[in-house]
C-alpha cells in the first residue's frame, strides 16, 4: 500500500510535468529564432464570449480581439504572428521588420 500515493502522484504530476517542458521548450526556440522581412497582411479577429454575471444573474457578452501579422521573410517563406494590440496599430502592410536573436516580439526597421 506504500506505493499507491507514488502512483497517483507519478499519474498526476507527470502530464503537468511534461506540459510545463514543451512551454518552456517552444518559448525558448521562439526566443532563439532571428529573421528579418516585409509585412504583407494584416487581421484582426474578434470572437464572443459570454460569462455569467453573478450579481444580475444574467449573462454578459463580451469580445475579445486577437490581432497577426503576415510577414514574408527574406527567404521567401511567409509567416503568420500573432502580436500585441499596441504593436498592430502601429505596423502597416509593407513595413519592414526584424526579430533579433533574445527578443520575444519583432521590431521595425
Amino acid at each position: 500500500m506504500s506505493k499507491l500515493p507514488l502512483i497517483i502522484l507519478l499519474i498526476f504530476i507527470s502530464p503537468m510535468i511534461l506540459f510545463l517542458l514543451l512551454v518552456a521548450k517552444l518559448f525558448l526556440k521562439g526566443k532563439a529564432d532571428s529573421w528579418e522581412g516585409v509585412v504583407v497582411d494584416k487581421g484582426h479577429i474578434t470572437k464572443d464570449k459570454y460569462e455569467q454575471d453573478e450579481i444580475l444573474n444574467r449573462k454578459r457578452k463580451k469580445q475579445e480581439h486577437f490581432y497577426h501579422i503576415k510577414v514574408q521573410l527574406d527567404n521567401g517563406e511567409t509567416h503568420a504572428i500573432a502580436v500585441p494590440a499596441k504593436m498592430y496599430e502601429e505596423i502597416k502592410v509593407g513595413d519592414r521588420l526584424r526579430k533579433e536573436k533574445g527578443a520575444l516580439w519583432p521590431r521595425k526597421v
